[in-house]
């Protein structure tokens, strides 16, 4: 199974990583994206963490990447810094999308 998350919030931080940790010992495939202020969270390094895991993905919005203030070096590695066509994908690939 592949569950998609959306992350348009910086708050749940670890509602969201618990999630992704349970999917992914379970064996699942998680896909991040992230948008609006959830991409502060491309910050974070308990979150950021999360993309070493096998299994998972993180894409987040370039346009609102640059509308919150976060300059392009600070994003990791391993981040894809694209547009709502990842969204577009997770929610077309994914069996199941949560939304925060």
């Amino acid at each position: 199974m592949t569950l998609g998350i959306l992350v348009a919030t910086d708050k749940y931080r670890d509602d969201i990583a618990g999630i992704a940790e349970a999917a992914v010992g379970r064996g699942h495939r998680v896909v991040f994206f992230f948008m609006d202020e959830g991409c502060r969270l491309v910050k974070d390094k308990k979150i950021i963490s999360l993309k070493d895991k096998n299994g998972i993905f993180m894409s987040m919005c370039d346009y609102n990447r640059n509308k919150m203030g976060i300059a392009k070096e600070y994003v990791p590695e391993g981040v894809v810094c694209g547009s709502q066509y990842d969204n577009a994908a997770m929610n077309r690939e994914s069996d199941k999308v949560i939304v925060f």
